[in-house]
């Protein structure tokens, strides 16, 4: 009897067997030969997804003109009330020379008869604009918080952070 065909079957079966485990792992026959069965495992893709990036902006707020009240208002010899207006510092974030021209010609309009107007921003400011006898040390605040005049009616002088915009006439 001959082992041979029986030896091929044998390593055959183990062969095929061996194709089936999950693993490669040498193996030896029965004549001692070891054979190395490797198997070839299936490509794995990968797929990678990335969420779409949404970008929320905040709402943009509406500009609207500072709000103000006039704290002082006093007659003059001249034809109309010398005022002072006060703005709140609470209704805006920024101010320019335009708002301050705006404040200013709407109150002529709505409150006369103005010859002269003081724009300030600080309360106590608003009270030493109009005091002839303030010491220096009082009109200190006036520097940054004096911010605009009106004068003879027409001429609006732009003053403490404005004062680089000079001056300009109302109505025009």
């Amino acid at each position: 009897m001959t082992r041979g065909p029986f030896v091929a079957a044998a390593v055959v079966s183990m062969a095929m067997l061996a194709a089936c485990s999950p693993t490669a792992a040498p193996t030896t026959t029965e004549g001692g030969s070891r054979i190395t069965i490797t198997t070839i495992a299936e490509p794995q893709t990968t797929t990678t997804t990335t969420a779409p990036t949404t970008t929320t902006l905040p709402p943009i707020r509406e500009l609207t003109a500072p709000e103000y009240q006039i704290v002082h208002r006093q007659p003059t010899e001249s034809a109309g009330d010398e005022v002072v207006v006060l703005l709140d510092t609470t209704t805006y974030d920024t101010l320019t020379d335009i708002d301050l021209h705006d404040i200013i010609a709407e109150v002529v309009e709505l409150f006369p008869p103005i010859s002269v107007i003081h724009v300030v921003d600080d309360a106590d400011a608003a009270d030493v604009v109009i005091d002839p006898d303030a010491s220096e040390a009082e009109r200190a605040v006036l520097t940054n918080h004096y911010l605009a005049r009106l004068e003879d009616g027409s001429t609006i002088v732009y003053l403490g952070p404005f004062a680089d915009s000079g001056s300009a006439v109302l109505g025009s």
